[in-house]
């Protein structure tokens, strides 16, 4: 396809719109289907122009495959101009375009050097063979079947193209297709899965009608969106599964611990093995942050709820007064896990008071708290 009139001057005479695509955030999957189907919709014809703002920092290797084998099945004029953001860019994704524009200082990478790309590129921008890259030059202009611009505007003006209606239509993908994009980033995979799993597991220790376990269910879904595009590693999944167990047995005994240390430890060692080999950059800074989050949301928020339930209860505490029980764990000098009726409670201790483990006691109200 080649619709270029010379090297010096881009034109295009039209009676047709020119629509304006814009490609941003990760590159995916989400792009790719919305920009089908937006094709399909307007039925472009060879009047039309179709231009893409491109200005995606990382992307898929799948996406740039599926972009090419998209584009390569159309014969109207389709442009590109990547920007306005100092990007990289793989040089594949140069492929099936008729109008070709870069912002200043922009790179392209897995460059393949031959006579006709060092004559095109390396005359004006700076290539490195060794590593395969090209910079794209600093001074605008418009040079061999490429112009190099700093905005839009400038690059729609020299292409010349004429639209009778005046008028320039922008798109972009659906709010789903942005979500996915959105959740494309692996700060925000982890957050949601990790997240996710939290409400889920609070879910089982608290008193409710189960919306938090919707809405962890519905993070948990959606993280996992982009797992298999972007190459996650399924045995991060595994130890972050026994991280998670050992939340649960926090829970279930109301307390931190040394064993939600060791917790923590485990679930950002997951982190790490899940993205070890994704297809974007990671920043592990940013995923132990979320890390400690999580960490600091069972050390804080999760007990909380679980003291509130059963020993801030006046009603239930009342009930049990009189009871035995047995104590199962002194937790600190102060609190105890018992045992009533196959049920595990954390109860107050007295602290003139003896205790041992394994024998029975009576519970005892003080203050609107369970003791024994």
């Amino acid at each position: 396809m080649t619709y270029l009139i010379s090297t010096l001057i881009f034109a295009v005479v039209g009676t047709a719109q020119l629509n304006i695509f814009e490609i941003e955030g990760i590159f995916s999957n989400a792009h790719i289907n919305a920009l089908e189907g937006h094709i399909e919709e307007y039925e472009y014809t060879d009047d039309d122009l179709l231009i893409l703002q491109y200005s995606s920092k990382e992307g898929s290797a799948e996406s740039i495959a599926e972009l090419n084998s998209l584009l390569s099945g159309y014969d109207f004029p389709i442009g590109v101009w990547f920007g306005p953001y100092k990007i990289s860019i793989d040089f594949k994704q140069l492929n099936n375009f008729d109008y070709i524009g870069f912002s200043p200082g922009l790179e392209i990478n897995n460059v393949s050097f031959d006579e006709s790309v060092e004559k095109k590129y390396c005359t004006i921008n700076i290539c490195n063979f060794e590593e395969r890259k090209i910079i794209v030059s600093t001074n605008e202009g418009i040079y061999d079947n490429y112009l190099i611009v700093g905005t839009l505007g400038s690059f729609i003006e020299n292409i010349d193209f004429v639209i009778s209606d005046q008028s320039i239509e922008f798109f972009k993908p659906s709010l789903f297709e942005r979500f996915y994009i959105a959740i494309s980033n692996p700060i925000f995979t982890y957050m949601f899965f990790v997240l996710g799993f939290a409400l889920i597991g609070l879910e089982l220790f608290a008193i409710g009608p189960g919306l938090m376990a919707v809405v962890g269910s519905l993070l948990v879904i959606s993280s996992t969106l982009p797992f298999q595009e972007f190459g996650i590693n399924y045995y991060g999944i595994l130890i972050f599964g026994i991280s998670f167990l050992m939340y649960i047995k926090i829970l279930s005994r109301g307390y931190f611990s040394i064993l939600g240390v060791v917790a923590f430890l485990v679930l950002f060692s997951s982190s790490f093995v899940m993205f070890s080999n994704y297809q974007i950059s990671v920043n592990f800074l940013l995923l132990f942050l979320v890390s400690v989050a999580l960490a600091l949301f069972y050390f804080v928020a999760i007990p909380t709820v679980i003291r509130s339930r059963l020993t801030t209860d006046t009603s239930g505490g009342t009930s049990l007064v009189d009871k035995e029980c047995e104590l199962i764990e002194i937790l600190e000098s102060d609190t105890g896990l018992v045992l009533y009726k196959d049920t595990k409670l954390r109860v107050n201790l007295e602290l003139d008071k003896s205790y041992k483990e394994k024998q029975n006691y009576i519970f005892l109200e003080k203050d609107g708290n369970l003791y024994i």
